[in-house]
């Protein structure tokens, strides 16, 4: 008896634990991207050293599987279990003299072993990587202030200074063709440099700016009179407030933030404190105890879930799984919500969502099934009576030449959509949950904080979307063709006389048409999508306050910089611009000519129109001469729209990305782009390729090794991502160029699938 026990708990754990990895590694890989992706300023700058890189990497990985652990439990429970429940292998075991406790000791055992793994991670790992991650973003900051400048781009971060270097050694920290704006408001002075040369010297906590061979402009105004002195001097040395000695002090002193304490010091930490503080310490505390029990939670409530319905497969596990995580995290939120309001304390908070679960657990248990047969037989026959129909209804029509594969074709469509959008959801409600934890401290806080975080919520769907889909073509794919295979339909086909080739031929039109959709989807919704998100993402952050958009904007070409204010009352021709001021060099960029002023102008793209009002500043042998310049006319080449608007590569199309990587002057931005916009071409045809090298170990027709081939498809994908990413690092450092950086794992991965294919038994 001994025996028979231990062999129902090994099948057990073999049946719900290929799921529970699975869901694991899924889910684990799309959060570390999400959180990956708010350090892309670190992941993808070419100055921070590797070793910053490295450590931020795996400091993100222990607060991402901390909390997908809990989820994958659920998730393995339920569709693992539904999955020999669907074969009739529970009822199998009941006949056998085998009781739901016996069923579910094993499925407690492996909870309570997962419990163990969390409550270990949060102990030691959350705490220890938090540490990690505050002090990667400070020497980050720290880097950046050694060498700030870099050619091509604007500087505004010095406190006061304006600088711009038109070319430079990024390596060596040396500048060539400088220009400089400074204005003192309080003393009415404006002071405009240029150099042919110059650096930043970092001595200790202070920073001195260096430029050799000067010209240095001031223009005063005293007594209503506009007044000119220029000095050229071999080096001008001054000192600079770069925030260095206070960021030298943040890396070095030693009171660490509650993320960074471990469960003692953290409740010693809550003694400590009074009001809000100690309020939102009692919550990570108990979210973290909370969070390390909820896989033993899962693990029952899952098993409890399935021995309550009569039958069911691997998707309707799936929808019980999502419905279980919504209801579970929606209730902890509220809970947590409701403590920093001060209607409930944090203990009653937390137990809210635990006492839910046991109840519904115990009335699974205790109740009688859901779904009566009498009910269910009802169902059925309503579902069959509509399928029989609509496939009645499309037999009629000539889809396919070959009148008797035109159902397969049609099922198979059928299915991959509905494990597609399953999937899609799932992970888009996971993705959703876990960046509601991550701002719900801030939307909290605030009035209306709800409203808020569920309007950016909705506009960071199109963004979610487009990173989801093809992980979730691949789930479908997969998903699709093994239940096939599994319910041998494929030796079916085969022994028909078809090709699997030709079983094929239908996901591969599917997939061509997705990538078109997503291309689609691309162009005209996510640019907008993305930039109202990340407005409405940095106001929950700062606690409601609209942040200012940057007053005063600057703009190079190739012999005058602008300076100018955005003004209402743009179209798709013309951009209305204030307080325009344009700074004309000679032809060696070295010394300055001219300066044009006008509070209002018209921006289009090849000229700017100065107002009626306008003025031009010039001076020989230092004398300035004033002049009136109404309407005056001058020709450019740079394209203000999309120069000053959109900065970030997630806000722009493909066609904006391109002119801005043709006409930015900075190397490292160029590549940003030309990297961005090779991907964007690429998310057109990432469905079909990820189903190229998907599909073949899917095809499988061997049942004994079905999972270890699902697991070599999983292993490519990951493989895939990991390469992408690598080769997107090499773009952006130089190492390689852009096109070939995004395109080449691209191709790599089409040819192996194209090879895998041609090893798939036909």
């Amino acid at each position: 008896m001994k025996r028979t026990g231990w062999l129902i708990s090994k099948y057990l754990w073999q049946a719900v634990l290929p799921y529970f990895l699975f869901s694991w590694v899924l889910v684990s890989v799309i959060l570390f991207v999400q959180q990956a992706s708010r350090f892309s300023d670190i992941f993808f700058n070419a100055n921070i050293p590797k070793n910053l890189i490295w450590q931020l990497t795996l400091a993100l990985v222990p607060n991402v599987i901390a909390f997908t652990c809990p989820m994958a439990v659920l998730i393995g429970v339920i569709i693992g279990l539904s999955r020999i429940q669907g074969d009739s292998e529970l009822i199998a075991m009941r006949a056998a003299g085998i009781g739901n406790m016996q069923i579910t000791v094993p499925i407690v055992f492996f909870g309570i072993l997962l419990s163990l793994l969390t409550f270990s991670i949060n102990l030691y790992g959350v705490p220890f990587a938090a540490k990690i991650v505050r002090k990667v973003a400070l020497q980050t900051a720290l880097y950046k202030l050694e060498s700030p400048i870099e050619p091509g781009v604007f500087n505004t971060e010095i406190n006061g200074y304006t600088i711009y270097v038109k070319d430079g050694d990024i390596e060596k920290g040396t500048w060539k063709n400088i220009f400089i704006y400074y204005e003192d408001i309080k003393g009415k002075k404006l002071r405009l440099i240029t150099s042919s040369e110059g650096r930043i010297d970092v001595v200790g906590e202070t920073s001195e700016l260096v430029l050799e061979n000067a010209t240095v402009n001031t223009i005063s105004d005293e007594n209503g009179e506009t007044k000119l002195i220029t000095d050229n001097i071999r080096q001008v040395r001054q000192a600079i407030k770069t925030q260095r000695s206070e960021l030298i002090e943040q890396i070095s002193k030693t009171e660490e933030t509650p993320e960074e304490l471990g469960l003692t010091e953290l409740a010693s930490f809550v003694r400590s404190k009074t009001g809000k503080e100690k309020t939102e310490a009692q919550i990570l505390w108990q979210r973290r105890i909370i969070l390390s029990v909820t896989p033993l939670i899962f693990a029952i409530l899952g098993v409890s879930l399935v021995l309550r319905f009569n039958r069911g497969g691997r998707g309707f596990g799936i929808v019980l799984a999502l419905s279980s995580l919504i209801i579970h995290y929606l209730l902890t939120l509220f809970g947590e919500q409701l403590a920093r309001t001060g209607q409930i304390s944090v203990l009653t908070a937390g137990l809210i969502p635990v006492t839910t679960s046991f109840l519904f657990i115990t009335w699974f248990f205790i109740s009688k099934r859901i779904f009566s047969n009498n009910y269910r037989f009802k169902i059925n026959k309503r579902y069959k009576t509509f399928f029989t129909s609509v496939i009645t209804k499309t037999s009629r029509r000539s889809f396919y030449i070959n009148p008797t594969t035109r159902i397969l074709d049609f099922d198979i469509i059928l299915n991959l959509i509905k494990y597609f959008l399953l999937t899609y959801v799932f992970l888009t409600s996971v993705y959703i949950i876990f960046t509601a934890f991550e701002l719900w401290k801030f939307a909290g806080e605030i009035n209306n904080g709800f409203a808020l975080l569920a309007k950016y919520l909705f506009y960071l769907l199109p963004f979610i979307y487009i990173q989801l889909a093809p992980s979730a073509l691949m789930v479908a794919v997969l998903t699709t063709f093994v239940i096939k295979s599994r319910q041998n339909e494929i030796v079916t086909w085969i022994a028909a006389g078809q090709s699997t080739y030709r079983l094929l031929l239908p996901c591969f039109g599917l997939m061509i048409f997705i990538g078109f959709f997503n291309w689609q989807f691309q162009e005209k919704i996510l640019p907008a999508a993305n930039q109202t998100q990340d407005e409405l993402r940095a106001q929950i952050r700062n606690r409601g306050v609209l942040l200012k958009k940057q007053a005063k904007y600057w703009v190079a070409d190739d012999k005058r910089i602008y300076s100018f204010e955005f003004e209402e009352g743009s179209n798709d021709a013309n951009q209305n611009v204030k307080n325009l001021a344009i700074y004309e060099f000679s032809d060696d960029r070295t010394k300055l000519k001219s300066i044009y002023k006008a509070s209002a102008a018209v921006w289009a793209k090849d000229k700017v129109t100065l107002s009626s009002e306008a003025e031009e500043s010039s001076w020989l042998n230092g004398k300035l001469n004033v002049r009136k310049v109404p309407n005056f006319v001058i020709n450019q080449n740079v394209d203000l729209l999309v120069t000053s608007n959109n900065k970030k590569p997630s806000h722009l199309n493909v066609e904006e990305t391109k002119n801005l990587a043709e006409n930015s002057d900075s190397d490292a931005e160029r590549r940003m782009y030309q990297v961005a916009m090779e991907k964007k071409y690429t998310n057109a045809f990432l469905p079909f390729v990820i189903t190229l090298f998907t599909a073949p170990f899917a095809l499988s027709l061997s049942r004994k090794g079905r999972v270890v081939t699902v697991g070599y498809s999983v292993g490519i994908w990951l493989l895939f991502i990991g390469i992408n990413s690598t080769f997107e690092q090499f773009g952006l450092n130089d190492f390689i160029s852009p096109s070939f950086a995004v395109w080449s794992p691209v191709i790599f991965f089409t040819i192996l699938g194209i090879y895998l294919l041609t090893k798939v038994k036909t």
